[in-house]
């Protein structure tokens, strides 16, 4: 008994150890290749003089992280990066709520108007800037002489204080629906029983939404607060085909200014170290995901 016991334990392990060699080591591999490996080469460029051209590069120590934090553009960068952060978590967070209330209730073609909210998600983000660049400029540039609306001869694009609320417009109009979808499953996924006592009590319309929905809301609204902070800092694409950082350097975020420092300014050392920080960053950030979504949990 102990005998075949022992060989049903050697089977299972085989089992085991074929599986990790068959699915987890493939992915472990390409895990390494693709983002351990950059990662400690990212690193390793940060502390020299590489231009990304001359293979030949002079280690420089600490220099390039030092002229990081006296750089008045990467302090422009961050503030943009954080602006429009901050504005994409309250506007697709309220937006999406709002929407996804909207659109749960019994209305007719309810299906159709969640379809025409998500479709513009479909789209990639360059796709997305192209058409915003030509609608925001060229389009409205010829709608105003026809209507005289001074709405159509306003600089979205071009005016450097409104560049922020166009570009985070445009990400919005793109996003929302996303938000929408996810807050919409949140709502069907609510107990049944809260609400259905609170009718009992008296408790409708907006007192329902305040009191019983919104705090039973709470996990899903942590969720989509993450999510428009990955959103934001995702815009790269959007913002180089929208306004290439333009006017001058005003919607230039932390994404586009280290690629300009990279491969317009050949400064791949401290194109990488601007990296090293964003990345940094990046992880405080999950690692708060991380322990607010488990004490939520908790």
């Amino acid at each position: 008994r102990d005998s075949s016991t022992s060989r049903g334990l050697g089977d299972v392990y085989k089992r085991q150890i074929t599986d990790y060699i068959k699915f987890v080591f493939p992915m472990l591999v390409l895990y390494i290749l693709f983002f351990i490996f950059p990662l400690f080469q990212t690193i390793g460029y940060s502390f020299t003089d590489y231009n990304g051209i001359n293979p030949r590069k002079e280690f420089t120590g600490l220099t390039n992280y030092v002229d990081v934090f006296q750089d008045k553009w990467f302090y422009n960068s961050m503030l943009f990066t954080g602006k429009s952060v901050i504005l994409m978590i309250l506007l697709a967070n309220v937006l999406g709520f709002l929407l996804a209330l909207a659109l749960n209730t019994k209305i007719k073609s309810r299906n159709i108007l969640r379809a025409i909210v998500f479709c513009p998600f479909v789209f990639n983000n360059v796709t997305v800037g192209f058409i915003w660049q030509f609608l925001l400029g060229r389009f409205m540039t010829d709608l105003y002489p026809l209507t005289g609306w001074k709405v159509f001869n306003i600089g979205w694009l071009s005016d450097s204080s409104l560049v922020l609320y166009s570009v985070v417009f445009v990400k919005l109009w793109q996003s929302i629906g996303y938000f929408m979808v996810i807050y919409l499953a949140g709502l069907q996924l609510l107990p049944q029983d809260p609400l259905e006592a609170a009718v009992l009590d008296g408790c409708t319309g907006i007192k329902m939404i305040r009191y019983i929905t919104i705090p039973l809301m709470k996990p899903t609204a942590f969720v989509c607060i993450f999510l428009a902070i990955t959103e934001s800092l995702n815009m790269f694409p959007l913002i180089m085909s929208l306004t290439n950082g333009g006017p001058g350097h005003a919607s230039e975020n932390i994404s586009l200014y280290i690629y300009n420092e990279a491969f317009k300014s050949h400064r791949m050392g401290y194109a990488s170290a601007l990296a090293v920080i964003l990345t940094i960053i990046m992880t405080i950030i999950a690692g708060l995901q991380m322990k607010l979504t488990r004490e939520d949990a908790g």
